[in-house]
């Protein structure tokens, strides 16, 4: 059941940060006329990715029952799933995500213009509460709160980092319009902005959650936990770098030179992809032993 437990947790991640930098992209750093234009392609994408979320919500559910149960047999079981759903503290959390997810999954494909702000709170909520479960919820008492803090954190700010760069990736190529260029710009600027103070709050928070589950860097390489670690981070950095050259050496220079804009095209597809890595070992080493 590993690999499936990798997979569901890989899609969920994915579904559940776009959801979220998405909408909050829509919602407060775009535009009127930007935020119709994004919305018209972005729009169908949020309500496919709300079904995803709920999908795999649903899965990782019946896959934590066969776990516990054991087997896949077992997953499918209306008395495990009851049991699991009612009488465990992962259930207890699980039923309010069940709840969110149902909420998204009718938001979504909503017309109105608050919806980008009104799925940005529930899926913020979906992806901060993420955080309470998985290594981050192993620790009791006053230590336990401020790690399931911290993570919720570090999920909402990698959320708002990776999920809103597919809707920048769609302004960029709006720069080249004569209609909403000036609005475009706008927003890539204010996702330059906040888009620090999320890296930086990454960063932090995931120094902090190493040091409180593994309680040191990771350097044994053998340990399949550590290795996974040490490819994510690596991977971050990588990230970072991309982010800051883009900012301040293509930004600066793509009115000037279009070669600039092509680059930063390429380097937010790119960045897109890394993205897409670091789910993938968050989720493979989510199913490691942390030692």
């Amino acid at each position: 059941m590993t690999a499936a437990f990798i997979i569901t947790r890989f899609a969920h991640f994915a579904a559940a940060m776009s959801l979220f930098g998405a909408s909050l992209f829509l919602a407060i750093l775009s535009p009127p006329a930007l935020r119709a234009a994004l919305a018209r392609s972005i729009g169908p994408i949020l309500a496919a990715v709300s079904a995803i979320a709920a999908a795999t919500a649903i899965l990782w559910l019946l896959l934590v029952g066969g776990e516990m149960a054991g087997g896949w047999r077992d997953a499918f079981d209306p008395a495990v799933l009851s049991a699991t759903l009612y009488e465990t503290q992962f259930g207890s959390l699980w039923q309010g995500r069940l709840v969110l997810a149902l909420a998204l999954l009718i938001v979504a494909p909503w017309r109105g213009p608050p919806r980008s702000a009104l799925i940005a709170i529930l899926a913020g909520v979906n992806l901060a509460s993420l955080g309470l479960v998985g290594h981050a919820a192993m620790r009791m008492g006053a230590d336990g709160v401020f790690e399931r803090a911290n993570q919720a954190l570090h999920l909402a700010a990698a959320g708002f980092w990776l999920g809103a760069l597919a809707p920048l990736l769609v302004c960029l190529r709006l720069l080249g319009d004569p209609a909403l260029k000036d609005e475009a710009a706008a927003a890539l600027r204010r996702f330059s902005g906040l888009g620090h103070v999320a890296v930086a709050a990454v960063l932090a928070t995931g120094v902090v959650n190493i040091f409180m589950i593994l309680g040191r860097w990771p350097r044994d390489f053998s340990s399949p936990y550590q290795a996974c670690l040490a490819m994510k981070m690596a991977t971050v950095v990588v990230m970072v770098l991309i982010a800051l050259y883009n900012r301040y050496w293509l930004v600066p220079r793509r009115k000037a030179d279009a070669g600039a804009s092509a680059a930063l095209v390429r380097n937010t597809a790119l960045e897109i992809g890394l993205g897409a890595v670091v789910l993938a070992l968050v989720s493979a080493f989510a199913t490691f032993e942390p030692v």
